[in-house]
């Protein structure tokens, strides 16, 4: 298969889908999940703020806009209390530059 022409029927390719809802809590249990998921990682409570501050990671950061920081700390305690920080086992890079880099799973 042609690197430019994606099979349709391949179950491994990737597609994004926009989901519109009216539930006013949409963006406060994708915040949630997302820091569920950071904190796992083993990110502490600084480098989960980054990652909702910066516009690259288009999810966080439009959960920040949509709720507010004061919000988001309010989640990120949640989860570092209930989870506790696992410094030491984290599975992310931090590159040259400073960007933070996810691993492909």
């Amino acid at each position: 298969m042609p690197y430019d022409d994606p099979d349709a029927t391949d179950p491994m390719t990737l597609h994004g889908v926009a989901v519109e809802t009216d539930d006013p809590d949409a963006a406060r249990n994708m915040a949630d999940c997302f820091i569920e998921e950071l904190v796992r990682l083993g990110f502490d409570a600084p480098r989960i703020r980054e990652v909702f501050l910066d516009e690259r990671f288009a999810g966080p950061a439009m959960a920040t806009r949509q709720l507010g920081m004061e919000t988001v700390e309010k989640l990120i305690d949640f989860h570092l209390r209930i989870r506790g920080p696992r410094m030491g086992r984290s599975f992310v890079n931090r590159r040259a530059d400073g960007a933070i880099e996810l691993p492909v799973l």
